[in-house]
């Protein structure tokens, strides 16, 4: 079975969580929330429909979840996508959603084996 440090490799910052959640099965607990949150979707969906305010509320809140879970991959990409939404500018969110597809797909794909 798979620990959570190893989980976090290529992910995130395990010793940033470890710091603030002081033991594994709080880290696991937090990552199981992260695998129900619906905000990727939401995201994905709004991208699909042209719709900037309910992308910009689903990436920002995305956003958010990625850095307190200190996944920061997803973060990085996220802010991008977040930062073009917020100007408006709906091209550019949908050129850099790829990447943050994939750095979704990476992370929940890891965070599913613990």
């Amino acid at each position: 079975m798979m620990t959570v440090k190893t989980c976090y490799k290529g992910i995130g910052d395990y010793e940033r969580m470890s710091a603030c959640f002081h033991g594994d099965d709080k880290i696991k607990r937090f990552l199981g929330l992260f695998l129900q949150d619906d905000n990727y979707q939401k995201l994905e969906k709004a991208l699909a429909e042209d719709d900037i305010e309910n992308a910009f509320i689903a990436a920002h809140t995305l956003k958010g979840v990625c850095q307190n879970l200190a996944l920061d991959p997803l973060y990085e990409v996220d802010v991008v996508v977040t930062e073009a939404l917020r100007a408006k500018n709906l091209k550019l969110a949908k050129e850099n959603f790829p990447m943050v597809q994939e750095e979704y797909r990476k992370a929940y794909d890891r965070i599913s084996q613990l």
